[in-house]
């Protein structure tokens, strides 16, 4: 008679200690201190720091609030591949001395997804994960900001940083900017809408964002970057198990849409429109079953995303007034 062994899981393979991911990880912390301390300082909302140590806690608002927000997203990337036994490396951040100190973070994956179903909570996971962390940051922020009276309405759909304004004044010979100052934050919807319904913002004042409702805005409209439905953007997964083969043909379509909120709207779309056309592409890798039915559960979280893309769409993602 012949004796079998019990049936024993092989043991995951020994991952060695993400040593670069921790020290972009570090570094994306101090530039986003940095970025932090100097809108905290610009706009008033500490004095010039005497040491380090002030300079330090003068950045702590603005870069915890969005590196939670980065991270919640990445998270939750991550944890749903593993749990769709997706191979996925642990999240590259990337920092930047400039602007906002960070242009995000990435999740490299192998290998094929198996199913639509696993691409949905893939894609979908890390936009829902981090809208959880930025919605309350952003509310929280709006309370500790000031509302007060402004000389000129927001633009929330016609920007004067979009390509025609910028055209206009080099072809008529004017001063770029001419008549203008002040520097306004990105405006998702979901934003103006907390403005004015949450916080009774009226049509002549507006709110002068707190460091953590700076990164409550950024988060947002993170998300919005990320959820345009091309390629292999966290939109465009979603886009492929809904769609199959004719998400690339709306890819496509949204870049075009991306085309005309550069020319009317801002012209930083035109920088997201070439980073994704030219690095992501409009194809997407299949997935090993393709003919699998969504279950009614992905179908509420598309319906979650597209509701999410529609709420968190900025397009003046910048403007002078």
């Amino acid at each position: 008679m012949e004796t079998r062994q019990p049936y024993e899981l092989a043991a995951a393979p020994a991952r060695p200690f993400p040593v670069w991911n921790v020290v972009l990880f570090g570094a994306t912390i101090l530039t986003t201190l940095t970025a932090g301390a100097d809108f905290a300082v610009g706009g008033g909302w500490t004095q010039e720091p005497a040491d380090l140590a002030g300079y330090v806690r003068a950045g702590v608002p603005f870069s915890l609030s969005l590196l939670a927000i980065l991270v919640a997203h990445e998270m939750g990337h991550f944890v749903a591949a593993r749990l769709h036994r997706v191979e996925a490396s642990w999240p590259w951040f990337i920092p930047v001395p400039f602007a906002i100190g960070t242009m995000g973070a990435v999740i490299r994956m192998r290998g094929r997804i198996r199913s639509r179903n696993a691409l949905i909570d893939i894609g979908a996971s890390g936009p829902l994960a981090g809208a959880v962390v930025a919605i309350p940051v952003l509310v929280y922020g709006i309370s500790l900001s000031s509302i007060g009276e402004i000389a000129v309405e927001p633009n929330f759909l016609f920007g004067n940083l979009s390509l025609v304004k910028l055209l206009g004044w080099l072809f008529s010979g004017e001063a770029p900017f001419q008549g203008l100052g002040a520097v306004m934050e990105p405006q998702p919807l979901l934003y103006v809408l907390v403005k004015k319904l949450l916080f009774g913002v009226g049509p002549a004042q507006d709110v002068f964002v707190h460091p953590v409702a700076y990164a409550g805005v950024i988060g947002l409209f993170v998300t919005a970057l990320n959820l345009v439905p091309i390629g292999q953007l966290d939109g465009g997964h979603v886009a492929y198990a809904v769609l199959g083969r004719k998400a690339e043909r709306v890819g496509r379509a949204f870049g075009v849409v991306l085309v005309v909120m550069a020319l009317l709207s801002s012209f930083s779309w035109l920088v997201w429109y070439l980073l994704a056309s030219r690095f992501v592409k409009y194809g997407h890798p299949p997935v090993d079953d393709e003919a699998e039915p969504l279950s009614r559960g992905r179908k509420l979280v598309v319906a979650a995303t597209v509701l999410l893309f529609l709420l968190t769409l900025t397009p003046v993602a910048a403007d002078v007034l």
